[in-house]
């Protein structure tokens, strides 16, 4: 099977698609649902399906939001099969999981959305970044889904604010974990882009002709931290001449550095680093 446009196998998207259906078909929210007062039977069962098709949306019609919906829903349906204890299920909901979170199928969907000749490569979330957007999911879809749940059980007490702050959370919380997925090192014909608006203020671009040297390293070493803070290897490009970057207030504080920096050695951390790298390579030669 063809892989796409980035190098990312096709084949482990399709798996991951295919998994997903069969996580409709197993359906644990259903499960969970089954002995449970008509209203609350029915709320779980008008969240389980809507967010399974919703993800199943998103996987027929890849791009940047159908990753941040996956990322957001998904996990939910691991839940349910926990809550339902039900061994065989969880093997199911997990295996879908994994295969969505893999690097292959997140860059599946972010090049779904790529315009015209660009190769884009997901960059890893930043350390700092991971706790902090747990916890804002949790936050989220905690509220969302045990509000109403309460609410159908005549819980009124503590199910309306919940309800009341799952929609506060709705307005401001998929648009902050969206932009996680917003975050790509772009290969384009003239150069590259980095498009880090959590790390960057301004998208970084850097003609091809700038370029002196991409090496793939274990540390940042004397270039400038532009990953926003990872573990692991990363992509040290050196260019010809120094580049003005502009850094967002929070990678300000983290470097403990200016607004403006001048640089001509930066790292970057895609997800897929040896893919990227390659690709880089190539569109030099």
């Amino acid at each position: 099977m063809k892989t796409a446009a980035n190098g990312a196998s096709n084949l482990v998207f399709w798996l991951a698609r295919l998994v997903w259906v069969l996580v409709g078909v197993v359906a644990p929210w259903s499960s969970l649902a089954d002995g449970r007062s008509p209203a609350v039977s029915t709320v779980l069962n008008s969240l389980g399906w809507a967010g399974w098709g919703a993800v199943l949306v998103a996987l027929v019609i890849p791009s940047a939001i159908s990753l941040t919906i996956a990322r957001i829903i998904a996990p939910l349906a691991t839940v349910a099969a926990v809550a339902d204890r039900n061994a065989p299920v969880i093997v199911v909901t997990v295996a879908a999981l994994v295969l969505l979170t893999l690097p292959d199928s997140t860059d599946c969907l972010v090049q779904g959305g790529a315009y015209g000749a660009e190769t884009r490569f997901l960059l890893r979330t930043p350390v700092p970044y991971l706790l902090p957007a747990v916890l804002v999911w949790a936050m989220f879809v905690g509220s969302a889904t045990a509000g109403p749940l309460l609410l159908a059980s005549k819980a009124y007490v503590s199910g309306i604010p919940l309800t009341v702050a799952g929609v506060g959370l709705a307005i401001l919380v998929p648009r902050r974990l969206h932009r996680l997925s917003r975050r790509w090192l772009v290969i384009v014909p003239a150069g590259i882009v980095v498009h880090d608006h959590m790390v960057l203020a301004e998208t970084m671009m850097i003609r091809r002709s700038q370029t002196r040297e991409l090496v793939v390293r274990a540390d940042n070493g004397e270039a400038a931290d532009l990953t926003g803070g990872v573990i692991g290897a990363r992509i040290v490009v050196s260019l010809a001449q120094a580049d003005k970057v502009i850094l967002t207030p929070i990678t300000m504080r983290t470097l403990g550095t200016s607004e403006a920096l001048h640089v001509q050695m930066f790292s970057v951390a895609p997800r897929r680093v040896a893919a990227a790298h390659a690709a880089l390579v190539n569109e030099r030669s």
